[in-house]
């Protein structure tokens, strides 16, 4: 599983060492920016604003006004690949279209500027900015600008979830064995045996520096669905029985707690948090039990 922090060459579906890993990826970005301008943007201040927003995305931990929002080393290029813009599960196509829309997990209507606040939170690990502020903006700009000329979309049902619901329920330490077979073969080569990820390459996968409990990664389907379409690198091929076993290995291993209260930043009034739940904790035992499975049983 190799989720990239920057730029997504085609890499090697044969495994590679986490050196050959990393020269790899750096002769590929060779005499290339990592977030380049972009063409056909409108002109003016907003044409800036879509460029830094899109910047920002491809490279979250470069800009100054980020860091304090930013509390792991993931970039959100790690899981919308390519910026968003392309057809694989955690694209931006379509998104801003789809806004504003009813959030189960806040139980509320919310924007596309809450959505992006909130990944802050819980994706980065950080503090959440406020939705006027210039990163949201930008990124809401970008997002917005990838959907140029679509029509703004009705409020449409969930989607199917697919099979990964049906074999969470179902599963047991030997999905976890099988998952941890399916990392080493094709994800520890970038990723590291610990998941720990290269330093301005592969983002970590569990640990203090990734994704906290709180995150949509660290629900095993959601996951799951992401591998399918994204993993390995470049030549994504698991099977769906794959994708899932490597996620629920990956969601059971240790990540920061989720405390929502830690994350919102002090003297938050109510209007600054467009959400009915104010009291949210998740830690990756919570998130098995809720589907009815035990942390210490798969271990």
């Amino acid at each position: 599983m190799r989720m990239s922090s920057r730029l997504h060459p085609r890499i090697p579906a044969h495994p590679l060492s986490r050196a050959s890993c990393a020269v790899a990826l750096a002769l590929a970005f060779a005499g290339a920016a990592s977030a380049g301008p972009l063409s056909g943007l409108p002109a003016g201040p907003l044409g800036q604003s879509i460029q830094r927003g899109h910047d920002m995305i491809m490279d979250t931990g470069a800009d100054a006004r980020m860091k304090v929002h930013v509390g792991n080393a993931l970039s959100c290029n790690s899981c919308h690949t390519d910026g968003g813009d392309n057809d694989h599960p955690g694209n931006f196509l379509s998104t801003a279209t789809k806004f504003p829309s009813y959030s189960k997990r806040e139980d509320a209507v919310i924007t596309l500027e809450d959505r992006i606040a909130n990944c802050f939170m819980r994706s980065m690990n950080g503090m959440r900015p406020g939705t006027d502020s210039q990163v949201v903006v930008d990124m809401a700009a970008y997002i917005s600008w990838l959907d140029r000329g679509k029509p703004i979309l009705a409020p449409q049902p969930p989607a199917a979830p697919g099979p990964y619901p049906a074999m969470l329920k179902s599963a047991g330490r030997a999905d976890v064995v099988a998952g941890s077979r399916v990392y080493a073969s094709n994800c520890a080569s970038c990723h590291g045996a610990t998941g720990a990820g290269v330093s301005g390459a592969f983002p970590p996968l569990w640990g203090p520096d990734s994704y906290n409990a709180g995150a949509g990664l660290a629900n095993v389907a959601k996951l799951a669905t992401w591998v399918k379409g994204n993993m390995p690198l470049g030549n994504a091929h698991l099977t769906e029985k794959e994708a899932f076993e490597v996620a629920l290995f990956v969601d059971t291993q240790a990540r920061p707690d989720f405390v929502l209260s830690q994350h919102l930043p002090p003297g938050t009034r109510p209007d600054d948090y467009n959400a009915r739940v104010r009291s949210e904790t998740d830690t990756v035992e919570s998130n098995l039990r809720k589907v009815g499975l035990s942390l210490q049983a798969l271990r």
